[in-house]
């Protein structure tokens, strides 16, 4: 039996940082933590979905409810302190809620801006416990995030449409040279992971999304 539990972290007084911590009665191994981007929200297709695969799977769930866009004072700031500022709030987050549980496994999943923080855990190691990344449309424009999937040694999935903004073929080519990072091109895919003007074939896009987390989680899940 699952629960839920819902609330706030407030790390100072500017920042303060919502979550949902979906939990199972018997403890389990595993936890997926999700870090969404600014307007795609945990409750948007791709998240809903991989929440529902991950709880069949006997996966917990935290989802880190982040609002970085409306806040005036971090929208103020320099890109540097954005980056320190939204992983701060997610490393606030985890150790919060995760710091007296069990789990043996993390697979740490992100879109857009979340890949930002979650690129900074694989350098600094300070709250994932033997962690696998799932990158959704991964900010491959930043150099922060482009270096973390080119060199990481942590197995990584990393999923991108080819009419998103961030996606560079010369460095999407580059990560198929690393054998832990595994590359999933979505033909005529935006940022949303959905092609334009085209419904039929954005479901399509979420079923091949989706088919390949599930396999993902299947090969890495303890």
């Amino acid at each position: 039996m699952y629960q839920s539990k819902e609330g706030q972290v407030f790390r100072d007084e500017f920042s303060s940082i919502s979550y949902t911590w979906i939990y199972n009665d018997k403890p389990n191994k595993s936890i997926c933590i999700m870090l969404p981007g600014l307007g795609y929200t945990t409750q948007r297709p791709l998240f809903h979905y991989a929440t529902g695969m991950c709880l069949n799977n006997n996966i917990d769930i935290l989802h880190v409810n982040y609002q970085f866009a409306k806040n005036k004072h971090f929208t103020s700031l320099s890109q540097e302190d954005q980056e320190r500022w939204m992983y701060e709030d997610v490393q606030a987050v985890v150790e919060e809620i995760l710091t007296d549980t069990s789990y043996e496994q993390c697979f740490l999943l992100s879109k857009s801006i979340g890949t930002i923080p979650m690129a900074m855990e694989w350098k600094h190691k300070n709250f994932i416990r033997h962690p696998f990344g799932i990158w959704l449309t991964p900010l491959l424009k930043e150099d922060l995030v482009f270096e973390t999937l080119l060199k990481t040694e942590l197995p990584s999935l990393c999923i991108i449409g080819d009419k998103d903004h961030h996606y560079i073929y010369e460095r999407v080519d580059l990560l198929n040279h690393n054998q832990l990072a595994t590359t999933v091109i979505i033909p005529g895919a935006e940022h949303s992971l959905e092609i334009q003007g085209d419904v039929s074939a954005s479901i399509d896009a979420i079923k091949i999304i989706m088919q390949s987390v599930q396999e993902f989680i299947r090969i890495h899940r303890i």
